[in-house]
């Protein structure tokens, strides 16, 4: 792994999982030193980042990108319409085996109502559902908007009702996958996509 590819990981994990939130200040020395690199590195980071919309320049100052409730309702509504096209040409090849595994996975997450495991799961299945075997325009686009949605989940307390909510609504998109209801799987993956932004607008709402 290159430097600049080490420091846009280390990067981009700390602003996706909320650990740098938006109009965090960022500073290149400090990331060097974290990350025993030099500037250059850090610097050709920061500028794939800010091509993804996840970092701004302002000046000498940078920092995380903020995100407006009406930006937040436009990649949700963006997501859920690319998504449900994704889904729509993978469907076919989903392997049922993969499936059964992620659900077993949800069962127990919902049983033991494990918050962090039900972020993974849900990221996991979500990707499955959608990647593309190339390197597409389509997957391109999820991907910037997945970046856009999935770092605003922090905003989202430890929920055991919503583990239930969503896992529930996670097995019921397998099954139908699992009976081969297109039109169907298609509309609860919508309809899902839908409720997790309700929850995320929620506590937005109460951080603006």
């Amino acid at each position: 792994m290159t430097n600049q590819k080490k420091a846009y990981n280390y990067i981009k994990e700390q602003i996706i999982t909320g650990k740098y939130r938006p109009g965090h200040l960022l500073s290149e020395n400090q990331m060097g030193i974290r990350l025993n690199l030099s500037r250059t590195p850090i610097r050709e980071a920061i500028n794939m980042l800010e091509t993804e919309g996840l970092i701004e320049r302002n000046g000498q100052e940078t920092r995380v990108t903020n995100i407006t409730a009406e930006e937040l309702k436009e990649n949700y509504d963006l997501r859920s319409m690319l998504e449900a096209y994704a889904l729509k040409k993978n469907f076919d090849n989903l392997d049922e085996v993969k499936l059964i595994n992620i659900k077993k996975q949800l069962i127990q997450a919902g049983q033991e109502q494990n918050w962090s495991q039900y972020i993974i799961l849900d990221k996991k299945l979500h990707l499955y559902l959608t990647s593309s075997a190339n390197d597409s325009t389509l997957q391109k686009s999820l991907d910037l908007l997945n970046n856009q949605t999935d770092r605003m989940r922090y905003t989202i307390d430890e929920s055991k009702l919503c583990v239930r909510t969503c896992v529930k609504e996670l097995i019921e998109i397998i099954d139908t996958i699992l009976n081969k209801d297109k039109n169907l799987t298609i509309e609860l993956l919508q309809d899902h996509i839908s409720k997790v932004f309700s929850w995320e607008s929620e506590y937005f709402k109460q951080e603006a």
